[in-house]
């Protein structure tokens, strides 16, 4: 048995890869946002247009700090700001704030004009339900994070020799 063990242990560690991740920092924070191949990345870039791309990262050239975005090579120097999403915790609230407003403005039709309910208050209903509504979107819309001295972007490459 200690002999499979080691033969296995052998060959996991023979054939070992790099990795390459592109790393969202943020001033004073030792935690990181990653990102590695194959995942999209909405950025814009240095300059007056208001264009927001969106392309999948396809190699990172950690020599040169290039990425290569759909095969199209951009410096990490030309990008102004990028889009993240908030944290789970955060969307699912946003997302339980859209079904409450949703649900509120549905039930309050129903009663007040279904149903005929001369008690129910509609307009404190209705802007309960806007603002919940409205929260909900707050929190599932990307965060836009400027590049500059508080974020920046670093590309790393992790080598096994």
């Amino acid at each position: 048995m200690k002999h499979i063990l080691l033969l296995l242990f052998c060959l996991a560690t023979h054939s070992v890869f790099g990795q390459k991740m592109l790393l969202l920092e943020r001033a004073n924070r030792a935690k990181t946002y990653k990102m590695y191949i194959g995942d999209d990345l909405r950025y814009r870039m240095e300059g007056k247009e208001d264009y927001w791309y969106r392309r999948t990262i396809t190699d990172m050239l950690p020599e040169s700090n290039t990425l290569l975005l759909d095969n199209f090579a951009v410096k990490l120097s030309e990008i102004q700001s990028i889009k993240v999403h908030r944290k789970p915790i955060w969307r699912i609230l946003g997302g339980a704030g859209y079904t409450l407003g949703a649900t509120l403005t549905f039930a309050t039709t129903v009663g007040r004009f279904g149903f005929q309910d001369k008690e129910i208050n509609a307009p404190k209903l209705y802007g309960i339900a806007l603002a919940s509504a409205g929260a909900g979107w707050f929190l599932t819309k990307s965060r836009k994070l400027k590049l500059g001295d508080r974020h920046r972007l670093r590309i790393v490459e992790i080598k096994f020799e």
